[in-house]
């Protein structure tokens, strides 16, 4: 992406434009690629966690049906996005025997990257902890759109609680949310 309104001069921190037209509301996000060996580490990442999961029979936050090695690849890679923008430190280890409380913590509050494979996805959040942050980011590896954050406490003021095909979750539209640049 070339530079243009509001558009950073950090190497890796370009910023594009995101819009759902039948909502109006174009927020500006944040792409981040992740080097290869970024991509690396997510790929190790996810498929050590899909290992730990199913060894632990953890169910995690999804449909366990469709819990697999490449969700947990696309999810820590959202992950590493998140903490390379933000410029902390991700915690790698994987939790065994149960869910971890957080992704990422920095910047005085605790982070959780929530992930949507849509382009103009929606942020979800089925288990609402009002004490965490929650950052929505869309993409594929190696390449994701960091769209905007809202504290957990907000989440029930701006959110509806809906039920889709797996279950019943909070859902957020992208153009409620804070601009990820606010964070900084």
């Amino acid at each position: 992406m070339g530079a243009g309104p509001g558009s950073d001069t950090r190497p890796g921190y370009p910023y594009a434009t995101h819009c759902d037209e039948s909502k109006g509301k174009e927020p500006a996000v944040i792409e981040i690629t992740l080097s290869s060996a970024e991509w690396g580490i997510a790929k190790f990442i996810g498929k050590l966690r899909n290992k730990k999961s199913l060894a632990s029979k953890i169910n995690g936050r999804r449909d366990p049906a469709q819990e697999d090695e490449e969700m947990n690849m696309e999810a820590a890679g959202a992950e590493l996005a998140v903490a390379k923008m933000l410029n902390v430190y991700p915690d790698l280890s994987p939790t065994s025997g149960e869910l971890p409380k957080w992704d990422l913590r920095g910047h005085g509050a605790r982070f959780e990257v929530k992930r949507n494979h849509l382009a103009t996805g929606d942020l979800l959040v089925p288990k609402l902890n009002s004490e965490l942050v929650y950052i929505l980011v869309c993409g594929e590896l190696p390449k994701y759109n960091v769209v905007g954050y809202l504290p957990g406490t907000s989440i029930p003021l701006v959110g509806e609680w809906a039920e889709l095909t797996y279950g019943a979750c909070w859902r957020v539209h992208p153009g409620k949310l804070k601009p990820i640049e606010s964070l900084f």
